[in-house]
């Protein structure tokens, strides 16, 4: 293979972490669009599932159990948010201080566009506490990668000294 037939396997990971960005906003935003009693539907649903686990820990409440996974679910969902942005982050999207910034206020405008879909939907209510769980959880996401990356370098560093 010439080197113009070598695949650029850089601009093919960016490819597959900026398709992953737009399937996982899809996703949030497709769940902003629920309306409020099939939203409430699902988080009980869960919380039936999980409801011997709220019992053993002394969460006995079904509006305390709802409430926390409903939370819990904000902050998981932004993390993995945050995974991804850190990955695209790695491939070279917001390489330099000030793109890596442009790169983190888009990644943050996302929660905020959540909550106001929310404004728009029967039974629904945007509220500003979710968006400051759905930022923490973008920076544990952020945090995550990239402690996942710098461990994957010095593994590959040992290796490559053995």
């Amino acid at each position: 293979m010439t080197p113009r037939e070598t695949p650029d396997l850089t601009r093919a990971g960016t490819h597959r972490w900026a398709l992953a960005l737009v399937v996982w906003v899809a996703f949030s935003w497709g769940h902003s669009l629920m309306s409020g009693g099939a939203s409430s539907a699902e988080s009980l649903s869960f919380v039936n599932a999980t409801r011997g686990f709220f019992e053993l820990i002394g969460v006995t409440e079904t509006l305390t159990m709802t409430f926390i996974v409903r939370k819990t679910a904000h902050l998981l969902e932004y993390t993995v948010l945050g995974v991804i942005a850190g990955g695209l982050m790695r491939r070279g999207w917001g390489s330099g201080r000030l793109h890596g910034m442009l790169a983190l206020v888009v990644v943050a405008i996302v929660p905020m566009v959540d909550e106001t879909i929310q404004l728009f939907v029967p039974g629904r209510e945007g509220q500003m506490r979710d968006v400051c769980i759905d930022l923490l959880g973008i920076a544990l996401g952020l945090l995550l990668a990239r402690a996942v990356t710098r461990r994957h370098r010095s593994h590959g560093s040992d290796a490559a000294a053995r």
